[in-house]
């Protein structure tokens, strides 16, 4: 039985899906198996693309992220289980660092994540995320900049004990975006425990590409995120620093979506939570002398 199963799903971007098992294979630590989820790809994702025997399994519909992942959780044979997106890559030690660290807490988290080098394709710019430390062990007081620290991790690049996460059925198919952050948000408010490298070992690229962090999916992105502030309402009101990165992030797709009460509400929320946000008391009087003005 491999000790780690890295999860790559896909849905038509074979070039890209191309580097990332080449990332998987290429790791120091090669006691892992890789399985690649091909979401409804048309054409169908082969082992022609990797020249090697990887295996792949196939929904023959696109069913979105979450339930690609779901997937390949369904069918890791390993006690930790890693993903990662189809356009992003991991640093050939990866697996080698985060499995020693996963171990160190053995029994004190669930799951960790490392920084992420950033790389914007069109600009070439270049820059680090997920680089505040995080450590949230299991029945210990954490400190709050750690919570603020879990608003932001993204699936890709995560490492989890594999019982762990299965005791939560994964991620929620029904959300289209930001079902990384209400896993999280569903794990740690069960006591769940985390932490995270602040060695960049994933690299994250942004691209012209098929996406759905892009402007023309704000709609969706706001909703999402709304169902998973109202769902975890009362985990996020203990935690203000948490609440101000999760809020502010949530009212900014609703004021660019074009939901100007949903925006005013959520900050209203956030201002309830932690009154001295200054973010969020400069955007509720903004939004409303904008609207005088116009």
């Amino acid at each position: 039985m491999p000790q780690v199963s890295i999860v790559i799903p896909t849905h038509n971007r074979p070039e890209m899906l191309k580097k990332a098992v080449a990332s998987a294979i290429s790791q120091t630590f090669q006691d892992i198996e890789i399985l690649v989820v091909d979401d409804g790809s048309s054409p169908a994702v082969t082992t022609a693309l990797f020249g090697t025997d990887v295996p792949i399994h196939r929904h023959d519909s696109p069913r979105g992220a979450s339930a690609a992942r779901n997937t390949g959780l369904s069918l890791a044979k390993g006690a930790y289980t890693v993903f990662l997106d189809d356009d992003d890559t991991l640093e050939p030690d990866y697996v080698a660092h985060m499995l020693t660290f996963m171990k160190t807490h053995e029994s004190d988290i669930d799951f960790a994540w490392p920084a992420l080098s950033v790389l914007d394709v069109p600009t070439g710019r270049k820059s680090l995320a997920q680089n505040q430390r995080c450590m949230i062990l299991k029945n210990h007081p954490a400190r709050e900049s750690s919570y603020e620290a879990a608003a932001y991790t993204r699936t890709t690049g995560m490492m989890f004990r594999t019982s762990s996460i299965l005791q939560f059925y994964g991620f929620d198919e029904s959300l289209a975006v930001s079902e990384d952050r209400e896993l999280i948000f569903r794990m740690l408010s069960q006591g769940c425990g985390c932490g995270s490298l602040q060695t960049p070992l994933v690299n994250f690229f942004i691209h012209t590409g098929p996406r759905l962090s892009t402007n023309d999916n704000l709609l969706k992105q706001a909703s999402c995120d709304a169902v998973i502030a109202q769902r975890h309402a009362d985990f996020i009101a203990k935690h203000p620093l948490l609440a101000s990165r999760y809020l502010n992030l949530l009212a900014r797709r609703q004021r660019d979506a074009g939901l100007i009460s949903e925006y005013r509400s959520t900050l209203k929320t956030l201002l309830t939570i932690n009154p001295k946000d200054i973010r969020a008391i400069k955007r509720l009087a903004m939004s409303y002398l904008t609207l005088k003005r116009a």
